[in-house]
């Protein structure tokens, strides 16, 4: 620890002793870890260092409150983000997804820190030691076993992230003092959501389009991720969900599910137009019918779910795999309408 950081610490503890009543008043949550954190009763100074939470504040009305976050998070979130934020180009990156420099988030002096939660123990530990909740975040629900797993094992998959969207949203919405406006995210993303409910979500599996979601260099997301969640609300079939997590295949794989749709995400619009282009692919049935699609910013069909996802990313999909089931549905305005009333600017994405 370097001498103005314990210098720092000093006055702070110090600060502690002296001062007394309601400005320093505590609560406490319970992540979605599990670990009971406690927190000063009202949160100015966040530092998040993940990409989904940080998009969920952004949500909530919750960016005057950064003053920290993750590296590389222009290349997790859509290119619009900065747009509707534009506080994120100039805030400090004290570390990612996995790592942190724990010195350069103390000198943020951070009231919390918002991580994955995956992000192992002993560098939150590293964090806490310097007087700094930690809040972890994972938008799923399940087992203690699992909790801390990039690729956890769900009995149910669309319960476990639902809930834990849900659980997510509520969970940063009380921690920055956006109870109201994460509970009206929320219902409008569940109220959506039925739209797809009602017409393909219960679907026998013989009427289901079977669908790969193409990343670079043959990687995709199998079971236990939301990807195979949204697939299934939409009225598809994930070809890859008979491998684990997120992962790389073999284009002798791909063959062999021959799936009829591909989709892939919009940060990966390049890797459609190698499928549509390269001769390997030419004998799928996706791409012999045209069926190659780039989803548009709004639908994130991440491993894990965001509020957009279930508000309009699943309905994209399902208006993709049945189109005359969703005629009605027109994508432009209910994207229009989710940013305008959640980002607080018409969507100027894809």
């Amino acid at each position: 620890m370097t001498r103005w950081l314990s210098m720092i610490l000093a006055a702070g503890c110090l600060t502690g002793l002296v001062a007394a009543g309601p400005a320093f008043a505590e609560r406490q949550v319970t992540d979605q870890a599990g670990r009971v954190v406690t927190l000063p009763d009202r949160v100015e100074r966040v530092v998040t260092l993940q990409h989904q939470t940080l998009d969920v504040l952004i949500e909530l009305n919750a960016q005057d409150k950064l003053v920290g976050i993750l590296r590389d998070w222009d290349k997790y979130l859509p290119s619009t983000i900065a747009e509707i934020a534009p506080v994120l180009r100039d805030l400090p990156m004290p570390g990612d997804l996995r790592t942190v420099n724990a010195e350069s988030v103390a000198g943020l002096r951070p009231d919390v820190v918002f991580v994955t939660h995956y992000m192992k123990s002993d560098v939150v530990e590293q964090i806490e030691r310097l007087g700094i909740p930690v809040v972890k975040i994972s938008f799923f629900t399940g087992p203690k076993s699992e909790q801390a797993k990039l690729n956890p094992s769900l009995d149910d998959e669309t319960k476990a992230y639902t809930d834990g969207l849900v659980d997510a949203v509520r969970l940063i919405g009380a921690v920055v003092g956006r109870d109201k406006e994460a509970g009206e995210l929320v219902d409008y993303a569940l109220a959506e959501r039925e739209l797809v409910n009602q017409r393909t979500a219960q679907m026998a599996d013989a009427k289901r389009t079977t669908m790969y979601m193409a990343n670079p260099e043959l990687a995709t997301y199998g079971s236990g991720k939301y990807t195979g969640v949204a697939m299934r609300q939409a009225g598809g079939l994930n070809v890859a969900r008979e491998i684990d997590g997120y992962g790389k295949v073999s284009m002798e794989q791909v063959l062999q599910w021959n799936p009829q749709v591909i989709v892939v995400q919009a940060r990966y619009a390049s890797v459609a137009e190698e499928i549509r282009k390269d001769r390997q692919w030419q004998v799928i049935d996706a791409v012999k019918s045209g069926r190659v699609f780039v989803a548009p910013e709004y639908v994130k069909p991440w491993g894990h779910p965001l509020p957009e996802s279930v508000a309009l990313g699943e309905l994209w999909m399902a208006k993709k795999l049945h189109p005359a089931l969703f005629e009605d549905i027109d994508m432009a305005a209910k994207a229009e309408s989710f940013y305008r009333r959640f980002y607080r600017q018409g969507y100027k994405g894809m």
